[in-house]
This record gives C-alpha cells, structure tokens and sequence, in this order.
C-alpha cells in the first residue's frame, strides 16, 4: 500500500510537472507566433470589421481610401525597408494597377457581372511592369541614386504620356483612356461566381470591409516573408550587397523578385483606389504623390511594414485637418512634420512606438524565463558525419592566372601575370603600392573584367563569370575592409553565409575558429559592436562556412593590434591545413610569421618567386621597398 502511495504521489507530481511545461510551451508557440505576424494583425482586423458599421458613410470612404495607400507604402516598405532598394516607382505602378483594373473592369463587368478578375489582371499588369523595368535595372547594374532616378523618371513619363490620351483612338476595347480628364464610370468591386447575374458591385460598408481584408492579407502575408528565410536574405541585401555576392548569392535575382511582388502589391492598392472613386486619372503618376508615399514610410517607420499604415494615417490625417485650418499650406506642413520627424524619431514613429512597449513589458511579471533557450550558434550535425575528416582536405583546390592584363582607360595595371596556387597550403602575394596586387585580386575575384588571358578554379575556367557564381565553385572570399552585415547580429550573419552554399564538414571548423576567437559569447550581439579584429574573424568564418575549395584573404591583418595579428596568424596557419590559402599583403613581418612561398608583384608583373628568405634577402627587392619608402618620404 506504502508502495502504491508512492508511485501516486509521483505521478501526481510528474502531473503538476507536465502541466507548467505544457503551458510554457504554448505561451511560447503563441509568442513565435505573434513575432510571425499571426495573432495581433487578425485580431486587428476582425476589430476593425466590426467597428465598420458604426462609422458614418464618409468615415468610410475615407478609410478605404487611406488603406488603398497604406497598402502603396506597404510595397514601398519591402522594397525599400526590407531590401534597401530605394524607389520612387512604387506609385508608378499604383497608377497602372488602376489603370489596369479600370480598363479591364470596364470591359468585363458588362459580360461577367464581376471585378474579381480585374483586381487579378491589375496584381499582374503591375507585376510585368516591374518585371521589364526591374530586369533593365538590377541586370544592368544601375547604382542606387541612378535606379532612384530612373524610377522616378519612368513616373514623370507615364505622367506625361497619359495625359496625351485624350483622343477617341485612345481606347482598350470598351475604355477610353480619357487623357487628363481621365476614365470615369469604373465599376466598384464585384466579388462572385463569373457570369452570375445577381453579382452586384459593394456599397461603402462592403467595399471598406474588404479594402481591411485586402490590407490584412496582404501584411500578413508580406511579414510572413520578410519572416523566412528569403526575408533574411533581403536583410542581407540592405545591409550589404557586396557581401552577399561574395557569399554566393544571385543579387540581381533576389532584388528582381522583391521589386516584381512589390509591384503586384502596388497594383492591388490601385486598384482599391481606381474601385474606390469609380475613376482615374493621370494625377495617380505626379510628382506630388510619388513623393508621398516616400514620406508615408519615413514618418510610419522605415523597415516595420506596419509603419506604412501608421505613416498614411498620420500624413493624411494632418493634410486634412490643415487644409481646415490654412488652406493651400499643406505642403509646408507636411514638409515641417516630416522634418520634425526625423529630428526625433529618425527611425520613424513605429519603431518609437516599439520601443515604449519593450520598456513597458520589462515591469510585466512572469515574462522572464520563457522561451528564452539560446540556440546553438553553429548546427553541428555535419561534424558527426564520417565523411566529415575527409571533405575538409578534399575541398583544397587549385586556382591560377595565365598571362592576366588589365588596364584602365589607357593605364595598363597587369602586364602579363602569370601565378598558380595550389593546396593545402598558404601562399602569399606581396609588392609595394602601385605594384598591381588590388587588381589582381578583383581579376581573380571576378570584380574585374579582363579581355586578356584566364582564370582557372580547380581546371574549369572562370574568367567570364561573375562574383557569385566564382563563390559558388569554391572561391571564398575576404576582402581588406572588413564586408559584414553591420546591422545584424552575428547569429544572423553566420546563419546567411552557411546557407549559400552546403557545408558538410566545414561548420565543425567554423564553429571551433569561433570559440577561439571569443566570439561564441557574441552570438547575439550587433556586428557593429564588435572591434576591428573581431569583424575580420568574423568574416572569415563567413568564409569558411561557404566550404570553399580556395580562400582568398586582402590584407587580412589591416588595422589590427598586435595581439589580434598575433591571432590571425595562428588561425589563417589553421586555415592552411585543410584549404589552398591566398593572403595578398604589403606587411613582410607578416609575410614572415606566415612561412609560406612568396611570388612579388612590380609595375603589374611578377618580379620574384620564392621563399621568404629568398625574398627578403634580394637586393632588388630590398632596393624596391626601400626606394619606394625614400620617394615616398621626398
């Protein structure tokens, strides 16, 4: 009985357990999902619908209206927030968006009694717009202040073409395009079965109630995106492109993806405004409002997708109430708000807000302890897998440069260099300034073009390939200046490397090179809070966690103390057990820590190849260093 008193009482305890456990985890589900955008954002919206039928008929419209630009600066704020792809296209394609719902809403409501198809058509037509315009942009390398300009240009032409349709011939079938009088008599939404005669457009109520769907889908969904791992991958574009092309990855792809489902977004929102004043017109292209929606995002919140409806509430809130107070001063108002803003909220007003809320759940009670497990900084499945010894050494490669030239304009930089590096092994590169050695490293990266001679990366040619797809076969690299994700966290830059590429039996490596290097401990700490050094380990772990066949290393050392080179020695010694290590460097006491071959660059050719003793002790070597440093002083 005694016996059996005690197992009861065990097993009631391991009850009393289990129910805390049980609870902690659903807390903790409910939390990863409100992070994911899944609790707050549909609880708003039902709020929302429900509250629908107390407003007045203009309370309505009005609403309707302000979500058709919220839903503008929500596409403007994943482009422009999320991928650091700064737009003045985004109320361009609002305004095809409603062109293209009109006209086709226009010429099918008669025949299929519904406008369904038509928001359809307009996602779309916005979509391939940007498609072509991104496509144009991205593959043809514009900069960031040229693609600001060209977006803004490609507005200011729609702006003028459409207003230059004012002629019958100017028709879509049924629709007249109407020139700057614009397209009046467009069908409201019509939602139903096709063909279905008993379809009747939406009333003001109906019609807001949708437009809240339309918006609430439409975060939902985009901060269901930014959530993944594509979102990471944006987060990495903003922070730093060049980077990402180093890992390995096809910017140009991702940057045209997001700007084409911006764009289908911006149509949506287009088309709720074309439904919304059964019109349209040229206006929805000029300046005025192609400027708006830049500074709904800016006062809302740059980056927090929610901010871009914050932002239209606010801006248009204080239009209307100037326009009562000082009329044809809303302009200068605006203006002033939104210096006002940048001034004290630089961030804009969300992340304001979000920042008060975190301060004020620290006094929360029992919000402490729960779902706070640290995750592994590194997966180390892959160290436990036999093959793991035998793909380190495996991924030693072979690279080499045969009779490289290069100039610039009628410099000729490199005359002729011919090098090969094999491994494992630490190789170096060595000159004085001028020598050429930053351009045979951008030849031998791919960010230099040449129309003489090759490239070889483990016996396939790569002369003609890009960055990222040289990063993709095997060629890690670091460059002088430490190219990290700054505004991320060393967890977030690890996790964007690793998935570049597979790296089976690499991460063991890379997470050792990190607690070495004291950097286990700053998983979770912004990247630029780390010091020179740190960011330079860091990278090179990037590097290491792309598996690579060669790693490349620019001046590795650059900026350090001398502790933290005493240290980047040791670890790039490490490196050269298992890779074919290429360290391009001015420092010959460095050079001399490395103990490894030396080939010396000069005007653009290879002078000497050899040992470091052999170096060092050639007297026109030591005639060109130091001939060099008595110029250089004179």
């Amino acid at each position: 009985m005694k016996t059996d008193m005690n197992l009861q009482a065990s097993t009631f305890a391991a009850l009393g357990s289990a129910e805390p456990t049980a609870a902690r985890s659903i807390v903790a589900r409910l939390r990863r999902a409100s992070r994911n955008g899944l609790v707050w954002p549909p609880l708003l919206v039902l709020v929302a619908i429900l509250v629908v039928p107390q407003l007045s008929s203009g309370a309505q419209l009005k609403w309707t209206l302000w979500l058709s630009f919220g839903i503008v600066a929500l596409s403007l704020d994943l482009v422009w927030g999320k991928a650091g792809i700064f737009s003045f296209g985004q109320n361009a394609l609002f305004g095809i968006g409603a062109y293209a719902y009109a006209v086709a809403a226009i010429n099918w409501f008669p025949i299929t009694f519904e406008t369904g198809s038509a928001l359809i058509v307009a996602a779309l037509v916005a979509a391939l717009f940007a498609a072509v315009l991104g496509y144009v942009m991205f593959y043809g390398r514009v900069g960031d202040v040229y693609l600001a300009i060209v977006t803004l240009a490609v507005t200011l032409v729609l702006y003028t073409v459409m207003q230059s349709t004012a002629g019958p011939e100017y028709r879509i079938g049924e629709a007249l395009l109407g020139g700057f009088n614009g397209m009046p008599s467009v069908p409201s939404i019509a939602l139903g079965v096709p063909f279905a005669e008993d379809n009747a457009e939406m009333g003001t109520e109906s019609l807001l109630v949708f437009a809240i769907c339309l918006a609430g889908l439409l975060y939902i969904g985009t901060r269901a995106l930014v959530s993944s791992r594509f979102g990471q991958i944006l987060g990495g574009l903003r922070e730093n492109e060049s980077r990402m092309e180093l890992l390995g990855y096809d910017v140009r792809r991702y940057k045209l993806a997001v700007f084409v489902l911006g764009g289908a977004i911006a149509g949506l929102g287009g088309a709720l405004f074309a439904a919304w004043g059964m019109f349209v017109n040229p206006v929805v292209f000029s300046l005025n409002q192609a400027a708006l929606v830049v500074i709904w995002v800016m006062v809302g919140g740059r980056g927090t997708l929610a901010g871009a409806f914050l932002g239209v509430v606010i801006v248009q809130w204080i239009s209307d109430s100037a326009n009562l107070i000082v009329e044809q001063q809303t302009p200068l108002i605006l203006g002033m708000l939104l210096v006002a803003v940048v001034l004290v909220f630089p961030n804009g007003l969300a992340p304001g807000i979000s920042r008060v809320a975190r301060l004020l759940r620290r006094y929360v009670p029992g919000r402490s302890g729960v779902d706070n497990a640290p995750e592994p900084l590194l997966r180390e499945s892959s160290a436990a897998d036999p093959e793991c010894a035998r793909s380190a050494s495996a991924r030693a490669g072979h690279l080499a440069a045969f009779d490289v030239k290069k100039q610039f304009g009628g410099l000729r930089v490199l005359e002729g260099v011919s090098l090969a590096f094999d491994g494992p092994g630490i190789h170096a590169i060595i000159g004085p300034n001028g020598a050429g050695k930053s351009t045979f490293f951008g030849v031998l990266t791919g960010r230099h073009d040449i129309r003489e001679g090759r490239v070889e990366l483990d016996g396939r040619i790569v002369t003609e390939l890009p960055t990222f797809e040289r990063a993709r076969r095997g060629l890690g690299i670091k460059l002088q200046v430490p190219s990290v994700f700054q505004g991320l966290t060393v967890r977030e830059n690890l996790a964007l490397a690793a998935g570049s590429r597979a790296s089976h039996g690499i991460s063991r490596h890379a997470a050792q090179v990190l607690d070495a290097m004291g950097l286990t401990r700053k998983a979770d700490a912004p990247v630029s809070t780390l010091s020179h050094g740190e960011q330079q380990w860091l990278e090179i772990c990037m590097v290491l966690l792309q598996n690579p066949s060669v790693i490349l290393l620019d001046e590795p050392a650059a900026g350090m103390t001398q502790d933290e080179r005493v240290q980047t020695v040791k670890l790039i010694r490490q490196l050269g057990v298992d890779h074919t290590v290429v360290v391009v460097e001015h420092d010959m006491g460095f050079i001399r820590a490395l103990d490894a071959p030396v080939a010396m660059l000069d005007r653009g050719k290879v002078f000497r190849v050899g040992s470091f003793d052999e170096i060092s002790r050639d007297p026109e070597v030591i005639s060109i260093y130091l001939g060099r440093r008595d110029v250089a002083r004179r």
